[in-house]
C-alpha cells in the first residue's frame, strides 16, 4: 500500500473557513471525481493552532490542510499520474486550485508509513 501526503497551504487572504469549504465542496469532489476509483482511503485534516508548549514548532503550523490519500500499489499511483497529467483532467485541477491553495507552499509526498500493532 501507499500513501500520499499533500500539506497544503491556503491562497494569501483567503480565510480559514473559505479555503476549507472550497476544498470540501469543491476540490475535493473533482478529486474524487476523477481519482476515486484508486483511493482506498481519503482524508483531509485541518490543524487547529499551535502544537504543544514545549514541542518544535510552538508557533502555528505553516500548513493549513494535510491531506493523506491511502493507494492500493504502484500500479495505481502511475494510474493516478496518469489521469492527472490528461489535459482535460489537468485543465480543471489546475484552475481550481488558483482559486483557494497556494501551490508555491504546498507540497506532494510519498510516503512509507509505518504503524505499530
Amino acid at each position: 500500500m501507499l500513501k500520499i501526503v499533500v500539506l497544503m497551504k491556503k491562497k494569501a487572504g483567503m480565510s480559514r473557513a473559505d479555503f476549507i469549504d472550497h476544498y470540501e465542496n469543491v476540490h475535493s469532489v473533482l478529486g474524487r471525481k476523477y481519482l476515486g476509483h484508486l483511493f482506498l482511503n481519503y482524508v483531509r485534516n485541518y490543524p487547529q493552532g499551535p502544537m504543544l508548549p514545549g514541542g518544535a514548532g510552538e508557533s502555528s503550523t505553516p500548513y493549513d490542510c494535510i491531506t493523506e490519500i491511502w493507494l492500493r500499489d504502484e500500479a495505481a499511483l502511475n494510474e493516478m499520474r496518469a489521469i492527472i497529467a490528461r489535459p482535460d483532467v489537468s485543465a480543471v485541477l489546475k484552475a481550481d486550485e488558483q482559486l483557494f491553495q497556494d501551490k508555491a507552499e504546498s507540497h506532494f509526498l510519498i510516503v512509507e508509513e509505518h504503524r505499530d500493532g
